[in-house]
């Protein structure tokens, strides 16, 4: 704590890498692959080891914070699962390829990538609609959470969206970020009674550990 300001950090990791040859996965519950045992590792002993676990519901990113958490010796480590940290759901779009989509719905795949920001998926959202759930359980945590340290096992979207809010960058700007398969990014936040300000301190970090 500083003044009347409360200091605390937020740990972003990507999960682990998952084999989908292209495909839109998004909101489908696909298993990650834990053969880099050296970045994992790394992680681990890089990572704060007190602080509060929050993950994506989903099974990639649940796997890759135990993966961490199991070689910070914690045989059962607890997680919070949000479903608010899910990736962007790509509606009818999951489980088909780019190529398959361009073929079948060319104009709303045109208009998707011209306007990724506003256009949404058949049965999907937008990433305007990510950026707000993710406003929203950002503002949840703050206020609910009395680690310092958070970490947060979650999707490129999210991060990318965490990363945006904390510099005020405009949405379709924050889609320019690249948030890699179990790469860190680290923010700090600055919260007072009326307030919150942001420090980015790293992204998409593969090398730092």
């Amino acid at each position: 704590m500083t003044g009347d300001y409360v200091a605390r950090e937020w740990w972003l990791v990507r999960h682990a890498p998952v084999e989908a040859a292209g495909m839109i996965y998004g909101h489908l519950d696909l298993d990650a692959g834990f053969s880099d045992t050296g970045r994992l590792d790394d992680l681990a002993h890089f990572l704060p080891k007190e602080g509060a676990v929050v993950t994506s519901d989903l099974a990639r990113c649940r796997d890759t914070a135990r993966h961490i958490l199991q070689r910070q010796q914690d045989v059962d480590p607890p997680l919070i699962e949000r479903a608010s940290l899910r990736e962007q759901n790509f509606g009818r779009w999951e489980g088909k390829t780019y190529q398959e989509i361009e073929v079948a719905d060319a104009e709303s795949y045109r208009a998707f990538f011209n306007d990724p920001v506003v256009c949404k998926p058949d049965g999907g959202e937008n990433f305007q609609g990510l950026l707000d759930r993710v406003q929203g359980e950002l503002e949840i945590l703050s206020q609910s959470m009395e680690a310092q340290n958070l970490i947060l096992v979650t999707h490129a979207g999210v991060i990318r969206a965490m990363v945006g809010l904390a510099l005020g960058m405009a949405p379709e700007k924050m889609l320019s970020l690249v948030i890699d398969p179990l790469s860190l990014t680290h923010l700090t936040s600055f919260q007072s009674a009326e307030e919150t300000s942001w420090r980015v301190n790293f992204v998409n970090d593969l090398n730092r550990l």
